[in-house]
Formats: C-alpha cells, sequence, structure tokens
C-alpha cells in the first residue's frame, strides 16, 4: 500500500488480467490491478495520468449517501453480528408466537446484496447491518423471512401472510428497496 498526494493506492497482479484497471472504493483506496508482464512503474504513470479522473470520482462518491449494506470490514461484521443476532432472536420469537411456524437455525451473515434469505430446510439468515436499520423495517424483515418458511415465494398468499403482522408492509417494502 502507498500513498500518493492524500490517495491511498494498493496494487495488485493477476494472471488472467489483460489490462491495468483502476477501482476506487467508498472510502477512498485506489486498487491498482494489473497483469504480470506490466510494471509497477508502469502503472504508477498510468494512475498519475488517471488522477484528475480519480479526484472527480472521489467527489461524486462523496455526495452519494452510504447505504447499510455498503460493505463493511470483517472487524464491522464481528462487532454487530452478536447484537444483530440479538435482535433477529428477540423479534422472531415476539412474531413467531402468532404465526407458530418452525425454523431450523438462525444465521447472521455479512451479505452484499440481501437483507435475508430463508432456506427450504428452514434456516432464517440476516444480514449483520440489519443493527442500522429503524424498527420498523427490522419487523419487515424478520416478518418477511419468517412468512417464507410457509410460503417460499412471493404469492398473494405469502403477501397475505406478512399483512396479517405488517399491514403496511409496502411501504416498509419500499423502504427497504431504496437501500440498494
Amino acid at each position: 500500500m502507498e500513498i500518493r498526494d492524500d490517495l491511498m493506492i494498493r496494487h495488485r497482479r493477476v494472471r488472467r488480467s489483460r489490462h491495468v484497471r483502476l477501482s476506487l472504493s467508498a472510502d477512498g483506496r485506489v486498487l491498482v490491478t494489473r497483469p504480470f508482464w506490466v510494471t509497477e512503474k508502469f502503472a504508477q504513470t498510468f494512475v498519475d495520468q488517471k488522477k484528475e479522473w480519480l479526484y472527480q470520482q472521489l467527489e461524486k462518491l462523496k455526495k452519494v449517501p452510504i447505504s447499510p449494506l455498503a460493505r463493511g470490514t470483517r472487524a464491522d461484521y464481528l462487532r454487530y453480528k452478536e447484537k444483530a443476532r440479538k435482535i433477529a432472536q428477540e423479534r422472531l420469537e415476539y412474531f413467531n408466537q402468532f404465526y407458530q411456524f418452525k425454523y431450523t437455525r438462525l444465521s447472521i451473515r455479512d451479505q452484499k446484496t440481501r437483507w435475508g434469505s430463508c432456506s427450504k430446510s428452514g434456516g432464517l439468515n440476516f444480514n449483520y447491518r440489519l443493527v442500522f436499520l429503524s424498527p420498523e423495517l427490522i419487523d419487515y424483515l424478520i416478518v418477511h423471512e419468517l412468512c417464507h418458511l410457509k410460503q417460499l415465494n412471493h404469492s398473494p398468499a405469502f403477501w397475505s401472510l406478512v399483512s396479517k403482522q405488517i399491514p403496511d408492509y409496502k411501504k416498509s417494502r419500499q423502504e427497504l428497496h431504496n437501500f440498494k
């Protein structure tokens, strides 16, 4: 990792790569991916030529609100995992008093694009980032996955089950989709 002109730059050599490529993360880190046959000096020159573009992209990134689904670090996952498990467990117990569905396990994961999922075998999975959601959205998320235990689809019967505990589920659903 090198720091040049307040940019944190990391180089990565990839055998199958055919071109030099720049990637910019939301926190301003730059990843230079290059084939084995491209020298580090050439890659540094490439970055120097693209500095203006990099700064423009950084400015754009600063204006974009950060989604709770934005990729965190392993430390973030470990820090919030048990808190997320406790919240999910409490809300599952509360709502399952009404539904009386049987689930086999509860898992807290670091998922990139999903808030939750339900397996055919009855396993419920939730994203650890649920700790950053409002209580209303957490309840919607829990009820949504709980109802998949009975209906493994998004049919009218499924939404009917959801609406029994979350009557305004459409509002919560839209709000959750806005985070993507």
